[in-house]
């Protein structure tokens, strides 16, 4: 389990990051969900145990729900009619999906490229 003081490490790195990524084009608000969601998130993962992997976990999930959620609200608003109004809402709906998600999936999809590609090598 995480140490309380690993996570305010990837908190204050997710913080160094989203401002930086302010200035880049990225959706502050999305980015700051993104970055709540990531820190409650790695709280509970076994898998993220120092601070490296912490601050790493917060940061990406963060600049991922900053520059994907536009791109996945946009997608899911021209592909679904019924909730093209409100594109706002769904935009911030997928920054906590992808804040979320992405301390516990990006780990096995790096687990699954490694096993593919060492399977394929050998």
């Amino acid at each position: 389990m995480i140490d309380q003081h690993s996570t305010i490490a990837g908190a204050a790195a997710g913080g160094v990051t989203s401002t930086i990524s302010i200035f880049m084009g990225a959706q502050v608000d999305a980015l700051v969900i993104g970055l709540i969601a990531a820190v409650f998130v790695s709280i509970q993962l076994d898998m993220i145990d120092n601070r490296i992997k912490a601050a790493s976990a917060v940061l990406f999930a963060s600049l991922l729900a900053g520059y994907g959620s536009p791109v996945v609200a946009e997608w899911v608003a021209s592909n679904t009619t019924s909730i093209a109004a409100n594109a706002e809402a769904l935009r911030l709906l997928a920054a906590l999906i992808i804040g979320g998600s992405a301390p516990s999936l990006v780990p096995l999809g790096i687990k699954f490229l490694g096993k593919k590609i060492n399977g394929e090598a050998q």
